[in-house]
């Protein structure tokens, strides 16, 4: 629960969700659960925005992606044509990614309800898919009589199912360079070659460019052109790097990326480990959190759970482990039918224990870093999106095991 304005005064009551409770079955093409977000107007009444003049609450996370609403408390350019003024509620897409989002969503008051089967939410196309909603929600004196409590707050609940799979957070890429962008491919400039594949295709590249993007690329040059007998007889031929066991496909998608920051097209779960592997291997984080982001989203069903969760966990994929382990913790049965998977993992006594007692205990929590900085203590009940834009706003390095990430938190704590 979030409110657009936090002084609410000694007066207030601080209002705790009890309990929720449902009644028969999920409708079909829902593939992620309801998440509830519920923003407080306080004093709604004494509002003193004018027609078409709207309010813009805090941001609230769901579904891995930030939301918040306009409200148009005496209506907006539409309502304003109908006699009794009405209250105008719009549903807004803040999310950082340019990724769409298809969501069903309602928005409910105390006495009214209105909802959307679906709708593409999107940061990238027009500004009428980034916010969805009701000019005409509800009349404006209805809402104050019916749906404001003694206090004069007007509670707003929004229910928003995810229709596109597990949406996930990962490091907007700052890749973007025209300079670097007119060069990528050119044979004139380029000052190393690297040969790869069964095919052995050759990529004319720039050291400089991977001395900056690319450390662990570089040091191949650098290694390369030590024991390179052209070097040791003074001769200026470029170095030459063989790497036969990538994917050439692989390997122009890593420097698409490397120079451009350009996020790829990944339509199949092998393509995408391959991707995956490769990034971590030569340390481009940027794109192997992408990645692993996308292996999340899009792959993550339960009958591969178990073997995502296995392949998370030996690259430390603190991300994919943390929605594997969520799943089976959700739906065990559905998980376990994978059942040549899941003799693997009861061979890894380790992580069987580590899947029990994620089970079995308290889920952790998303908190939002403009909205909560907890003690060295409550750093354990965060979830791994947490704690990296708390790492990456911090600059610190947002790879690891979820321990991992813990530990590099709370070490920045101590040194603060």
């Amino acid at each position: 629960m979030t409110s657009p304005n936090n002084n609410e005064g000694s007066g207030s009551k601080r209002i705790k969700l009890a309990g929720r409770t449902s009644y028969g079955s999920r409708p079909r093409g829902c593939l992620d659960e309801i998440q509830m977000m519920e923003f407080r107007i306080l004093d709604f009444a004494n509002l003193t925005e004018k027609i078409n003049e709207r309010i813009v609450t805090d941001t609230i996370k769901a579904h891995g992606h930030l939301w918040k609403l306009y409200i148009y408390p005496r209506g907006d350019n539409i309502s304003k044509n109908i006699d009794d003024e009405y209250v105008s509620i719009f549903l807004y897409y803040d999310g950082e990614n340019e990724t769409e989002f298809a969501a069903r969503f309602s928005i409910e008051t105390t006495t009214d309800y209105e909802h959307v089967e679906r709708h593409d939410f999107s940061r990238k196309r027009e500004n009428k898919s980034r916010k969805w909603g009701f000019s005409n929600f509800a009349k404006r004196r209805e809402v104050i009589e019916n749906d404001c409590d003694e206090e004069g707050t007007l509670t707003i609940a929004v229910d928003l199912e995810n229709l596109a799979g597990n949406s996930v957070w990962f490091p907007k890429s700052t890749n973007h360079d025209a300079i670097l962008s007119s060069i990528f491919r050119s044979t004139k400039t380029s000052d190393v070659s690297f040969t790869v594949g069964n095919t052995q295709k050759e990529f004319k590249v720039h050291k400089n460019v991977l001395a900056v993007r690319a450390r662990d690329l570089y040091e191949l040059v650098l290694v390369e052109e030590s024991s390179s007998s052209n070097n040791a007889n003074g001769l200026d031929d470029c170095a030459n790097v063989v790497i036969s066991d990538v994917d050439e496909d692989v390997f122009e998608a890593l420097l698409e990326y490397i120079y451009m920051g350009k996020e790829p097209k990944l339509m199949d779960e092998d393509t995408a480990k391959l991707i995956f592997l490769a990034a971590d291997r030569f340390c481009c984080i940027g794109l192997k959190l992408y990645t692993e982001s996308v292996l999340t989203s899009k792959f993550l069903v339960p009958s591969k759970a178990v073997a995502l969760l296995l392949f998370a966990d030996s690259h430390s994929c603190a991300l994919l482990k943390e929605y594997s382990m969520n799943m089976y913790a959700t739906n065990p049965s559905a998980v376990m039918e994978s059942k040549s998977d899941w003799m693997k993992l009861k061979e890894s006594n380790d992580l069987l224990e580590e899947l029990l007692v994620h089970t079995n205990a308290s889920r952790k929590q998303y908190a939002s870093v403009a909205n909560s900085n907890p003690d060295e203590e409550g750093i354990d009940n965060l979830d791994v999106t947490s704690l990296r834009e708390r790492l990456q706003a911090a600059d610190l390095d947002i790879d690891g095991s979820y321990l991992t990430l813990v530990e590099r938190w709370k070490e920045h704590l101590r040194v603060e």
